[in-house]
């Protein structure tokens, strides 16, 4: 039996020495299934799976040769998008900063609507504070200045002062309460350049009040009753406070006295509590009722829902805008009053009678009272403003207000209607009882 020698390996058919085939890539990953892009004001979602060798996220783009990756804050880092702003406010929950200059801004666009308007009522109430205070406090004024203090004045001259002052404070009140009434008007009216605003539109003077006309019922309702709740606790605290002071026998005794005194302060402090909550609490409804076309007690009812959860932070941007306007207010009108006083009475000489004394003093108080009404307009323009942003504000935290305004950007057309009404303000009266 012959012996095989060792097996040869089989000849390569492609010849000798020819390259191993390569080895097998992996398979690149399937394309991943689309996803919903982040919306504005939101980073990427999670669920994107990390990309394998080769693959990129969703809308990712490689960067170009020579240019660097995206840094942080820049376009393209983790699809951020940032919330849009047609207007005054960008459309999401808004901070502080933000509120208070909106409310310049759209106070700033639509100068003739809020300004305008709010320098007539401010105007108006001047003037008919000035002629009520000189008709019955000019004669009871001049009479005192005249009459010689070494003579004991007569019933008649007694009857004639009272009389006068009588009669003049309450007209003075009458007066304030008419005040009131328009002023609750005009903040209604005022929230319907702002809530434009908000949308790059600009409001006429015209447009404001046509738009407004249909809920001055409401807002008319919504004066009253604020004015009859005011009327009764005030009514109540007062009965409190005389009976305190009955019971203590407070004429008879000065310590009895002072200490009805100081009791009556303290009671007074558990009213002025509730009195700001609730105060804070209703403060929206002027706006609910313009732009939501509801009545007094419906848009009570909205404002206190809006508030809940959010009392404080409502209570502390309006009184930061009240802080704001008062110091406003009082750098302006404090040197022209001062400055008023010392210098109208030099119009009469040296030694002037009792008539140009009384006629300098009315004239003093009349040039402060119009620089006041200046300032008043601008001051009550911004709070108002602020009043309405706080309001869009709680109403883009709770309804999603900012979507159904972002729908109504989107068509780039102006309707000229209210922002966010469920219906054209001027095409519905509205229930005012409601």
């Amino acid at each position: 039996m012959m012996t095989q020698g060792p097996q040869q390996p089989p000849v390569d058919p492609q010849g000798e020495d020819s390259p191993a085939p390569p080895a097998p890539q992996p398979p690149y990953a399937a394309p991943l299934p689309p996803q919903q892009p982040p919306q504005w004001g939101q980073y990427a979602q999670p669920g994107y799976p990390a990309p394998q060798f080769g693959q990129q996220l969703p809308g990712q783009q490689y960067p170009q040769p020579g240019y660097p990756a995206p840094q942080y804050g820049q376009p393209g880092f983790n699809n951020y998008v940032a919330p849009p702003k047609p207007g005054v406010i960008p459309l999401r929950p808004l901070g502080l900063g933000e509120i208070l200059d909106g409310a310049f801004q759209a106070a700033r666009r639509n100068g003739k609507a809020m300004f305008g308007s709010a320098l007539i009522f401010q105007l108006a109430t001047t003037a008919v504070t000035l002629v009520v205070m000189y008709l019955f406090f000019g004669q009871a004024f001049g009479d005192l200045l005249t009459m010689d203090p070494s003579v004991t004045p007569d019933s008649e001259i007694l009857d004639s002062l009272s009389g006068g002052l009588v009669s003049g404070s309450v007209s003075l009140l009458l007066t304030s309460i008419l005040a009131v009434v328009i002023q609750m008007i005009l903040q209604g009216a005022l929230v319907i350049p702002v809530l434009r605003a908000v949308l790059n539109r600009k409001t006429s003077f015209g447009q404001m009040w046509r738009l407004v006309r249909p809920r001055i019922g409401a807002l008319l309702l919504l004066a009253l009753l604020y004015a009859g709740v005011v009327f009764v606790t005030m009514a109540l605290y007062i009965l409190i406070v005389v009976a305190l002071i009955v019971g203590m026998d407070a004429f008879a005794s000065g310590g009895n006295a002072l200490g009805a005194i100081a009791l009556s302060l303290l009671i007074s402090l558990p009213f002025v509590a509730v009195a700001i909550w609730i105060g804070t609490k209703v403060l929206l409804a002027p706006a609910a009722i313009v732009v939501e076309n509801v009545g007094p007690i419906t848009g009570i009812k909205r404002s206190w829902i809006l508030t809940r959860n959010n009392w404080w932070r409502t209570f502390g941007i309006s009184m930061l805008a009240a802080i704001i306007a008062g110091v406003i207010g009082s750098v302006i009108t404090t040197p022209v009053s001062m400055l008023a006083s010392f210098l109208v009475p030099l119009m009469f000489g040296t030694e002037p009678d009792p008539a140009q004394m009384a006629n300098a003093v009315f004239i003093a108080q009349g040039i402060a009272s119009l620089i006041g009404a200046l300032v008043g307009a601008v001051t009550l323009a911004f709070q108002t403003g602020v009043m309405s942003l706080i309001y869009v504000d709680l109403r883009m935290r709770r309804d999603g207000f900012d979507i159904a305004l972002l729908k109504e950007s989107e068509t780039g057309k102006d309707d000229g209607g209210i922002p966010g009404s469920p219906v054209p303000a001027a095409q519905q009266p509205g229930n005012y009882g409601q």
